[in-house]
């Protein structure tokens, strides 16, 4: 058997299969269902044939196309494990600071008990109780809850220095002050934004445990492990795997941190109830597709924090010096143990992270100080798409494939590299950011 190519198209009605027989097959009718004939479960990269197998219709897949191989990977930003000096100290007062419930009692404590002058006395009052607190709210990473929980509150936690500034440290991180970065003369309003923090280190770890073929399984907002049996069928990477392989890599960031009550008092505006109820109506066609099994609509405040981060990558990678496709972004979009399913922590860390045991050069963290100017830039290219109006008036109905997540965002102006995003590029829209062609005027953003 061989190939017979013709013309120049590379179409697959050029190119044949031909037997010396001198029968011979086209390429465009393999492509019709079932030609290929029956599944019998071989599974090539395991070595062996499923003995169930399945009895479905053979798909004819070119090598080379994109859907030939969608990875399930699960990432996490690694934590400072290892406690300060103050930390252990507190932990070991507790049951002598047990009734300090205030910087006030932390003083009195200090005043009348020997034991906590001696150890705590030349550490400052408000140091001290917020370590009493972290502990007293189990500040250590629980392994029940999201990863995104303990990484958005290491990162929101407010503190000048987060992690420790050495060589070998797994994070570092500066909360700068706000006249550092907020400059009030950059024409944007930040009153929105609580706190910019720098992250000169941080360790990304990311494993791999799955694989899928012609559709990637839906990921949802607060990245989850994806089963790989439950919306679309996936493939196990190894028989009886009692391990899977994980790389870590090295880089830096920034984390914005957004106020949530801004957040809440936006959600209440008519014309932003109105622009939620398009994107729900969108979010029910696209999850037909998964017969039920989609994951949960992220909800309207991870769209908005989703579309910014779209902005603000495209924007950064124009100031870092790192090509756009280098970043990566992590949206938190979260409801805490006790945030009575309101959105209590709302953040965007925009980071890159490379193989090398050094990380990453220092360009990102070096745009923070310029973050104002940089957000209202990217702000104004979004006011207009070169795909206006058209994608301006697109409405998150019942188009078809992943369109119907989408307001107005197309290749003009949000969607970024696949690798970069979180979601696969799901879930967009600039008419949540600021007043755009469009007669609705759901903006977050004032400029």
């Amino acid at each position: 058997m061989w190939v017979e190519e013709k013309g120049t198209s590379a179409d697959p009605a050029d190119t044949s299969i031909v037997c010396d027989c001198g029968r011979s097959l086209s390429l465009q009718d393999a492509f019709q269902p079932g030609r290929p004939g029956k599944c019998r479960g071989d599974r090539p990269w395991l070595l062996d044939r499923d003995p169930n197998g399945s009895g479905d219709n053979l798909k004819l897949l070119t090598r080379t196309a994109t859907n030939t191989y969608f990875p399930q990977v699960y990432t996490v930003i690694s934590l400072p494990s290892e406690e300060d000096e103050l930390t252990r100290l507190v932990r070991d007062l507790s049951g002598e600071l047990g009734v300090v419930q205030s910087v006030a009692d932390v003083a009195t404590a200090k005043r009348f008990n020997p034991k906590v002058s001696a150890t705590l006395g030349s550490y400052a009052d408000e140091e001290i109780f917020d370590r009493l607190q972290r502990i007293r709210d189990g500040a250590r990473v629980d392994g029940n809850r999201s990863p995104k929980l303990s990484e958005f509150d290491a990162f929101a936690c407010g503190r000048p220095e987060i992690g420790q500034n050495h060589p070998s440290a797994k994070l570092y991180a500066q909360t700068l002050p706000r006249d550092a970065w907020a400059d009030p003369e950059a024409g944007v309003d930040l009153s929105v934004i609580r706190n910019l923090v720098a992250v000169h280190r941080l360790r990304e770890v990311s494993c791999l445990y799955g694989f899928t073929r012609f559709e990637a399984v839906p990921t949802g907002a607060d990245v989850e492990i994806e089963d790989v049996q439950l919306a679309v069928r996936g493939a196990p990477i190894s028989r009886d795997a009692d391990w899977l392989p994980a790389i870590e890599q090295f880089g830096e960031g920034i984390f914005i941190h957004f106020d949530e009550e801004a957040i809440a008092q936006w959600l209440q505006k008519k014309a932003t109830k109105q622009r939620n109820e398009k994107l729900l109506t969108g979010y029910g066609h696209w999850q037909k597709r998964f017969t039920g099994n989609a994951p949960q609509y992220p909800g309207t405040p991870y769209v908005l924090l989703h579309s910014i981060s779209h902005a603000l990558t495209a924007e950064i990678a124009l100031e870092c010096g790192y090509p756009a496709s280098s970043l990566k972004e992590r949206v938190y979009a979260l409801s805490g143990p006790r945030g009575g399913g309101d959105f209590d922590r709302c953040g965007v860390l925009i980071y890159t992270a490379s193989a090398g045991a050094q990380g990453t050069l220092g360009g990102l963290v070096a745009t923070a100080p310029r973050f104002a100017d940089i957000l209202r830039s990217a702000l104004e290219r979004l006011r207009i798409c070169s795909n206006d109006p058209v994608c301006a008036d697109h409405e998150p109905d019942d188009r078809s494939g992943d369109r119907a997540t989408h307001g107005a965002a197309c290749h003009g102006c949000l969607l970024i590299a696949e690798t970069s995003c979180e979601i696969r590029n799901l879930f967009l829209d600039r008419g949540l950011l600021l007043q755009t062609m469009a007669e609705e005027n759901a903006a977050f953003f004032k400029i």
